[in-house]
């Protein structure tokens, strides 16, 4: 039998987990008072302090491809062509050095400088394993890795483990015997939103709250979470209170995207202060990291930019010319 709308089983109260918050204001995205971090200023800022202002080297730009054909003077120009039609896909080559032997032979690995960062690492991240040929298969890397991998510490100490956070359950709804739907009403400029059960004979509200958004929310995929959009981030809701779930710090996003299991949220700013390889960015839901930025696209496309596998193992995107294909949970 259906519920009727006065059914003690469903509240109709909106509640919170924490009696004395005030949905007025928009979503905390500071830490909690009290809180004590002991994480020094390179740990924490170190994707923001890559952005600091700094005099380059350009090594930044050049990458090395190993793997290729060893050719004689007479075969050089054909390699320099082919090595240039797909490199030159990621972006403008300014300069390029094939070192040779006292024969004049390539030795198997070139230099090639790109006009920017961007490009040297978006070839890298593309081309790294690529078979050229049965006999030839490219290994790619970043000049400035060599460095990075030799300034590894011979000594490794494993993190801090965090406290448990104890966490609403999410598939709350699925204990609904009548298995009734819940739908979202924007109110007035949408800003005041509105979560519904669809009982009968009349729906009946779970939850109400002004302000919830500052200019839009979307349930994700499974309708596990319920996200909402601010001036400093992306905010997710979920449990049968409809309690902050987790947060994502990209000021001014715009769009954003869910994998078809919900493990990922894809977040996307034009206007990000954190630079231009940081206006998309991929976050884990469950932990809030950020698991990997891309510069925007160079030109128009239509959203979503990531097109994912049903079980979030893959993900693609287009370019020029060129499907990049990635893997979690390394997002190489």
């Amino acid at each position: 039998m259906a519920k009727k709308k006065g059914d003690e089983k469903v509240n109709q109260t909106p509640q919170s987990d924490n009696e004395e918050q005030n949905f007025d204001e928009e979503p905390n995205f500071e830490d909690p008072e009290g809180f004590v971090d002991d994480i020094t200023d390179e740990e924490l800022l170190a994707d923001l302090l890559e952005q600091k202002p700094k005099e380059s080297d350009g090594y930044e730009n050049v990458i090395i491809v190993d793997g290729c054909p060893q050719v004689g003077p007479e075969r050089l120009e054909k390699l320099q062509s082919v090595i240039n039609k797909i490199f030159s896909k990621f972006g403008k080559i300014v300069n390029e050095f094939y070192p040779t032997n006292e024969n004049g032979v390539t030795t198997g690995f070139i230099y090639l400088e790109y006009s920017n960062p961007q490009n040297a690492a978006e070839a890298v991240q593309a081309t790294n394993n690529c078979k050229l040929d049965k006999q030839h298969t490219f290994l790619v890397n970043l000049f400035t890795d060599f460095k990075k991998y030799s300034d590894i510490p011979k000594e490794w100490e494993p993190p801090a483990p965090q406290p448990f956070k104890v966490q609403s359950d999410l598939q709350w709804y699925l204990m609904d015997p009548d298995a009734y739907d819940q739908f979202l009403v924007g109110i007035g400029t949408g800003v005041a939103l509105q979560v519904w059960q669809n009982t009968l004979p009349e729906p009946i509200t779970l939850q109400e709250r002004p302000n919830w958004t500052e200019t839009y929310a979307v349930w994700s995929p499974l309708g596990t979470y319920l996200a909402t959009f601010h001036w400093r981030g992306v905010a997710l809701w979920a449990g049968p209170k409809f309690s902050q779930f987790q947060k994502f710090y990209h000021p001014e996003a715009r769009f954003i995207s869910f994998s078809p299991c919900e493990n990922y949220i894809v977040t996307f700013s034009p206007n990000s202060d954190r630079g231009d390889d940081k206006k998309l960015i991929i976050w884990d839901i469950r932990t809030g990291q950020e698991k990997r930025s891309f510069p925007p696209p160079d030109e128009y496309v239509t959203w979503p930019i990531f097109r994912w596998s049903k079980d979030d193992r893959f993900f693609a995107r287009l370019g020029a010319d060129v499907l990049s294909v990635y893997e979690t949970p390394s997002f190489g």
